[in-house]
């Protein structure tokens, strides 16, 4: 990267330091296509055992927290994490298709105050599968529906964090009965997978590193195009 130019990431860094805090929290809301090739959805949740406990080798910070709801045919990732922890699941969904086949990013909410879910869950819901052809319509704009919809995974966090331990358990292994008014259902994420408008993780990627300041390419014309000095020929 040019000197004198910083990415949002940098961007970012440098408000962390002026907080004069030690690590920034973010949350990503992810949705992933399950491979079909995929036998036990059960190694999902353990796939990510696996990133979160290299992350933890390898940046010696706070862990994640959030929640990881797989579907029979999508996931729902939301994670609550410092950014090296994001970026390493994010760079994941971009990288290794053997467990999930597409993803798409939702939300990203930088520099939360506080995390809203307890700890890191997995969980596999016992639905039926989407029936081929079904669709998710509606008359509402792409921003007031992804508002809808962090605002069930926000309810559902407040549900959660009110819970006893035994309470949490109960509510966790029966999510389906329990707490539907909070799940998002299968037809609107397969709505937002196939929405070119929303990031993919190799777009979310780019756009997070890229420089903020964007070099025009008359800058690199010399002489200038235009006269430096108030002079007449």
């Amino acid at each position: 990267m040019a000197a004198g130019r910083s990415s949002a990431l940098q961007d970012l860094l440098d408000k962390m330091r002026a907080d004069n805090r030690k690590q920034v929290v973010h949350c990503a809301v992810c949705i992933s296509r399950i491979s079909p090739h995929l036998v036990d959805k059960r190694d999902i949740g353990q796939h990510y055992e696996r990133i979160f406990k290299t992350c933890q080798a390898k940046y010696q910070g706070e862990g994640p927290t959030g929640l990881l709801l797989v579907y029979p045919q999508h996931c729902l990732h939301l994670i609550e994490a410092p950014w090296e922890v994001l970026i390493d699941v994010i760079q994941d969904l971009h990288s290794n298709h053997e467990l999930l086949s597409s993803s798409r990013v939702v939300s990203f909410s930088p520099h939360i105050q506080q995390r809203l879910y307890p700890q890191w869950a997995v969980r596999v819901l016992s639905l039926p599968a989407l029936a081929k052809g079904e669709q998710y319509t509606t008359q509402d704009t792409l921003e007031i529906t992804v508002a809808g919809s962090l605002e069930k995974l926000y309810k559902l966090g407040v549900h959660l964090s009110k819970l006893t331990q035994h309470q949490l358990k109960a509510t966790m292994d029966s999510l389906t009965s329990k707490v539907p008014q909070f799940l998002l259902q299968q037809d609107i994420l397969e709505y937002y997978l196939v929405c070119s408008d929303l990031n993919s993780p190799a777009e979310f990627l780019t756009r997070y590193n890229t420089p903020t300041h964007i070099l025009l390419d008359r800058e690199l014309v010399w002489p200038l195009p235009v006269k430096l000095f108030p002079y007449d020929d």
